[in-house]
């Protein structure tokens, strides 16, 4: 199965894709906002859609486009006292409508709707590899470094306010952080890859354990477990590497259901 390189880059691409996103997705979960995952997911629409028009670079113009959308969501939600997910929904539509628009406008080109959906990995590279590689440390190394500031921003928000814990600095790199997974991950895994691995690897956990330490664990390893078995069965059965993975970590779901703590 891995005697061609590009099997190799596709394989690590799966991997490093779920350790990336797993690494945030217990967070995403318990902050209940697992639908900014996916509504970024969408905005980098309107990104790709500029960076189209004007010739420029495909993934560093989404990327800026989407951390600023992330930015902007996370300070007017904060000195508007707007809720998140109003915030998210009013970009999320005027992002999506300037993409159309945008779009539209570039007459000479055709969107692969189904490659911004489910994505390739088996078109992935070296240095796309690379970059997943350092994205998923620097998850990892925000978290631990982090781990008291993001527990309280999770859990109890409030409290860390009254214990004078700096949560806005950290909220606000966590958001920018998750945006560049996002756009990053979306080239390679697709929309509905990424929406999952921020949703579903941390769901299992939370249906095994209720310690957030643990379930950042768990998520992990279920992402990388997922991450193989899916690859080995789109290999075997020439199908979507990414649909195959979404579907063996449903079914990882619905048998936690049995263990539930």
């Amino acid at each position: 199965m891995f005697s061609f390189s590009f099997l190799v880059y596709a394989f690590l691409g799966a991997l490093l894709s779920g350790i990336s996103l797993a690494v945030f997705a217990p967070f995403v979960t318990l902050r209940r906002i697992s639908y900014l995952g996916e509504a970024l997911s969408h905005i980098a629409f309107a990104g790709i859609a500029l960076a189209i028009l004007a010739g420029l670079n495909l993934t560093v113009t989404t990327l800026i486009f989407v951390m600023l959308i992330a930015l902007g969501i996370t300070l007017l939600a904060k000195k508007y006292n707007i809720q998140e997910s109003n915030t998210i929904t009013i970009f999320l539509s005027l992002s999506m409508a300037l993409g159309i628009i945008l779009i539209s406008l570039s007459k000479n080109y055709s969107f692969d709707l189904a490659s911004y959906l489910f994505g390739n990995v088996l078109l992935i590279t070296r240095n796309e590899i690379i970059t997943l590689a350092v994205l998923s440390v620097l998850n990892i190394a925000f978290v631990c470094f982090f781990y008291k500031e993001l527990f309280y921003l999770t859990y109890n928000p409030v409290m860390a306010k009254v214990y004078r814990i700096k949560t806005d600095l950290v909220n606000l790199i966590f958001m920018l952080l998750l945006a560049a997974n996002i756009v990053i991950n979306v080239k390679s895994a697709g929309i509905i890859l990424v929406t999952a691995q921020l949703i579903l690897p941390a769901v299992i956990a939370f249906n095994l354990v209720h310690r957030l330490s643990k379930a950042i664990v768990i998520s992990v390893l279920v992402a990388v477990f997922s991450a193989f078995i899916g690859f080995y069965f789109s290999f075997l059965l020439n199908l979507p590497t990414g649909a195959c993975i979404v579907v063996f970590e449903a079914i990882l779901y619905f048998l936690s259901l049995l263990f539930s703590v």
